[in-house]
């Protein structure tokens, strides 16, 4: 072999290291990013991040902390009559040796004590009168009412209070169990507790139909989609969602399928539709988007973090923003939004010089770093990422969606799964009650027992 043949033998030898090299380096860059993801940079839980979670936004506001002018306060106030009265008599002997028993007094002042009755569950006996007919012989009984079908059973309170604590409290059974026990003195059944939430999913059909079509009718959703077991399978669980409503539905699919399908109410809505940037959410529907800010700061945090230039300005723009426009309820001026749309192109110039070229793949699309990913959506969907400053309607992030979604990770981490899709359904209608009775700020427990009666708060605005 010549020198120049081993020369070259080395210097391929050289390459293919360097190249193995690069490949590893990015590979280690990637797990340390994976290894530094925490809720403000990427979208896992702010419960991952333990006692070192910081808040995603700015939280200076010049207030001092606690309640401000004009709070409403939940502070125990007087009642002008009370349930019980106890007095208190002065029985004292004056120093001058007068006994005072005697003595005309009047009330000086009172006090009152908000307490809890003995819990005791009121036992209530119907009796049917038989009669028979002088005349012919037969018999006639009276009828029992219609929802006394058994010889024992619970009352419809039982039931509501079940619901309430397996739905809207997500106790699981074991503990719901316990608690009745330890409050009356029965030990309900696990059939009593899966009872009463089948009957709550019939009962609640006209309520869903009645939330569903009040959601098509508002101006802004908000959307969000969340993996779910079910019968050992991965499901997704949808929400849409208002200040005043709540839907939630279970379906096999996340996608196209499931938010253009008859369970959707997005197949139908045509105003704003707050979401991530899910691509499905784009695929069909008459309807504007509004993209998630706060998913897009977290995304540029984590580009920041491993020493972005261009993902730190367009952080900062976002925020000033966000500032500018009263936090996301109001919208900024025809000049200054302007002013934002040049600044924001700026950068995205900036993010296609700094982020690497795409390499080409053999099959499928090319591949691409992170940064160009991001850079991409936020020059394909602008409009959708600006429209908080441009329109009062529009918030800055999907929050409301999340916080309506993260109950059901607390029941997933209480029971684990559902153990069946019609489980999953129940608890879903129910939720969605319960979510928007809250919303209105409806007494939970009353409205659950209106609701065996064939009433509720949302027929009431069907016939207002």
């Amino acid at each position: 072999m010549s020198k120049d043949e081993i020369i070259a033998q080395q210097a391929k030898q050289i390459a293919e290291l360097q190249a193995s090299l690069q490949a590893a380096l990015h590979k280690i860059a990637d797990l340390e990013a994976r290894l530094a993801q925490n809720s403000n940079n990427s979208s896992r839980p702010p419960s991952s991040d333990g006692l070192t979670k910081k808040p995603a936004f700015p939280r200076s506001s010049g207030k001092r902390r606690g309640g401000q002018p004009g709070h409403r306060g939940d502070t125990l106030q007087m009642v002008a009559q009370a349930d019980q009265v106890i007095f208190h008599p002065v029985t004292d002997v004056c120093p001058c040796g007068n006994t005072l028993g005697e003595v005309h007094g009047q009330i000086s002042t009172k006090r009152q004590v908000f307490d809890l009755p003995p819990p005791a569950l009121v036992v209530t006996e119907h009796r049917i009168e038989g009669k028979v007919c002088p005349d012919c012989g037969q018999v006639h009984q009276g009828d029992f009412p219609t929802a006394v079908s058994a010889p024992v059973q619970y009352g419809d309170r039982v039931r509501a209070l079940v619901s309430l604590l397996s739905v809207g409290h997500n106790m699981p059974v074991g503990g719901i169990k316990g608690l009745f026990t330890d409050l009356f003195g029965y030990a309900l059944n696990e059939a009593t507790i899966q009872g009463a939430n089948t009957l709550y999913y019939e009962q609640l059909a006209e309520e869903e139909a009645i939330i569903k079509d009040r959601l098509v009718q508002e101006k802004l959703i908000h959307a969000d989609e969340s993996g779910v077991r079910v019968e050992g399978k991965l499901h997704w669980l949808h929400v849409a969602s208002s200040t005043l409503f709540t839907y939630f539905y279970r379906h096999g699919k996340r996608g196209r399928e499931a938010l253009e399908g008859q369970r959707s109410v997005l197949s139908t809505f045509s105003g704003w539709v707050v979401h991530d940037c899910w691509q499905s959410y784009f695929a069909g529907g008459n309807y504007q988007h509004a993209l998630c800010g706060a998913h897009l700061l977290r995304e540029l945090t984590a580009l920041i973090e491993r020493g972005s230039q261009w993902a730190t300005q367009m952080h900062e723009l976002l925020i000033a923003t966000y500032l500018a426009s009263e936090k996301g309820t109001g919208a900024l001026s025809a000049e200054t939004l302007q002013t934002t749309i040049s600044r924001y192109q700026a950068i995205l110039r900036q993010a296609n010089r700094e982020e690497p070229p795409p390499e080409p793949s053999v099959r499928g699309r090319d591949k691409q770093s992170k940064g160009r990913n991001l850079m991409d959506r936020l020059d394909k969907h602008q409009t959708a990422v600006l429209a908080f400053a441009q329109y009062k309607v529009v918030p800055f992030t999907n929050n409301l969606a999340e916080r309506d979604i993260r109950p059901w990770k607390t029941k997933l981490k209480v029971s684990g799964c559902f153990r069946t899709t019609a489980g999953a359904d129940r608890y879903a209608r129910i939720r969605s009650f319960i979510s928007t009775a809250r919303k209105q700020q409806k007494q939970v427990f009353a409205e659950l027992c209106r609701v065996l009666n064939d009433q509720s708060f949302l027929r009431d605005l069907q016939t207002t």
